[in-house]
């Protein structure tokens, strides 16, 4: 019989990527305030000015779909690309699960991007950087305009019924009202697809194809849903077979046992003289062993191809998990610190 190999907990569950806040942005060092309201725009114009060229920053641009004044403000608020430690330096706030690709410092009036190492969530960083770059311009809008968006804003918000959309915005719910209509305005402008009117005709102003945008991010959240909908699913799969193939070993074990019981008993009946009163006799009982034999070799084949899924299930999930792993480091994601698939059937 081959070998059936019980994993420990490590080889069975699954690491789950953060999927409902994988866009989540760090909320405190966007929401301290209300931004640089007098900033100038000559100094904006000076900092565009003086800025150095960066192909990665300008891809970003026509990848999110960003208009001329999208590019300014993002430029104006000075982004750099950070590698993982120097990240955590810039954007130091972090939640266990949540992955956090940039942020936006109202103090010093910076955007943070994490370079994110991994061509699987290439269409990320886009969406992050004009996510970031919405956060600019708002810290630079005018009480007046801020308060005639933010109507449009929460009237957008009420007609959401994406519910991974939703389930990305619920973490907000707790944040001051500023915090929130702040947050709202960056997470719609980058992944809604639907917005009011008025506020599709304000986005126009920072986008050529918002769409585009839009498009990167539903792209994104559909890779990282895939891996994690296959760890979950695998990880089901595992402890159903898991069931099924311990039910099934204990089964084949007593009936093996007893056979074997029964087999040594015949052959130490066959050595009494006259035990068996025919031939017929004899032949008939041995004939009723070996048929036993025969459901039992059936029943081993059965149980060796259940552990043959079984350790096929696993070693699909150890892929499924080196995966999730590379992308968990990619997104900045502490593994150890995320939720397993539940072991426990």
């Amino acid at each position: 019989m081959k070998r059936f190999f019980v994993p420990g907990l490590g080889r069975r569950v699954g690491i789950v990527i953060a999927v409902f806040s994988v866009f989540a942005q760090v909320g405190i060092l966007a929401l301290g305030g209300w931004g640089i309201l007098n900033a100038s725009m000559l100094r904006d114009w000076l900092t565009v000015g003086k800025a150095v060229e960066n192909a990665r920053i300008d891809e970003y641009v026509a990848r999110a779909g960003l208009s001329s004044a999208g590019r300014f403000y993002l430029l104006a608020a000075r982004p750099t690309l950070h590698s993982p430690e120097t990240f955590d330096e810039a954007c130091p706030i972090r939640e266990a699960g949540i992955a956090v690709l940039g942020c936006y410092s109202v103090s010093d009036d910076t955007i943070h991007l994490l370079d994110i190492k991994d061509d699987t969530l290439d269409a990320l960083e886009p969406v992050v950087a004009a996510h970031e770059a919405l956060h600019a311009i708002w810290a630079r809008l005018d009480p007046v305009e801020r308060t005639t968006i933010s109507a449009e804003i929460e009237k957008s918000f009420a007609n959401i019924s994406d519910p991974d959309l939703l389930g990305r915005l619920a973490p907000y719910k707790s944040l001051t009202p500023s915090g929130r209509v702040s947050e709202l305005f960056a997470i719609l402008g980058t992944e809604s697809g639907t917005v009011t009117p008025a506020l599709e005709e304000f986005y126009a102003r920072y986008f050529d194809d918002r769409q585009a945008c839009v498009e990167l991010a539903a792209s994104a959240a559909n890779t990282i849903a895939e891996i994690s909908n296959s760890i979950e699913s695998v990880g089901g799969q595992i402890l159903a077979v898991e069931v099924s193939v311990d039910e099934a070993m204990k089964t084949y074990t007593v009936d093996k046992q007893t056979l074997l019981q029964d087999i040594d008993l015949f052959n130490a009946n066959a050595k009494v003289p006259g035990y068996f009163p025919s031939s017929s006799d004899f032949t008939r009982e041995r004939d009723a062993l070996r048929l036993r034999q025969a459901d039992l070799e059936k029943s081993r084949v059965a149980l060796n191809e259940l552990i043959a899924r079984y350790n096929a299930l696993v070693e699909k999930m150890e892929v499924l998990n080196a995966r999730a792993t590379r992308l968990n480091t990619a997104l900045g994601i502490d593994a150890s610190a995320m939720l397993p698939v539940p072991a426990d059937p």
